[in-house]
């Protein structure tokens, strides 16, 4: 299953639950447009690092997976007090923390961590 085209699909729903999420939790259409490369972004450094050792992206997308679906899932529960801070022009932008952000390293973590030992098998 490594290089299956099953990952694909789970890349594609990967990308959608991130959208679906993120999405509305942005306050601005410029923190919509920002967001919203997260998911394109995050696929060139592993297409990069695909090109230049030789291997398949299909058998890096298990990590791709992991860090899209990580940040949403750090978010859940929280999107509509991450909406009002990020709304407050008073609170500068690298202040706006909350408890989400430690709900999405710990989500990274926990999904990358899975990922790469599933990758390394």
């Amino acid at each position: 299953m490594h290089n299956s085209p099953w990952w694909w699909l789970f890349a594609a729903l990967g990308a959608l639950f991130w959208y679906a999420v993120m999405l509305p939790a942005m306050p601005t259409a410029k923190h919509r447009a920002l967001v919203s490369l997260g998911p394109p972004l995050t696929l060139v450094p592993l297409a990069a690092y695909s090109l230049k050792a030789g291997e398949p992206l299909t058998g890096l997308l298990p990590v791709y997976c992991a860090l899209v679906a990580s940040v949403p899932v750090g978010i859940l529960g929280h999107g509509k007090r991450l909406r009002a801070v990020l709304s407050d022009p008073d609170v500068p932008y690298d202040e706006a923390t909350g408890p989400w952000t430690l709900q999405a390293a710990c989500a990274m973590a926990l999904f990358v961590g899975l990922a790469a030992y599933y990758v390394s098998r």
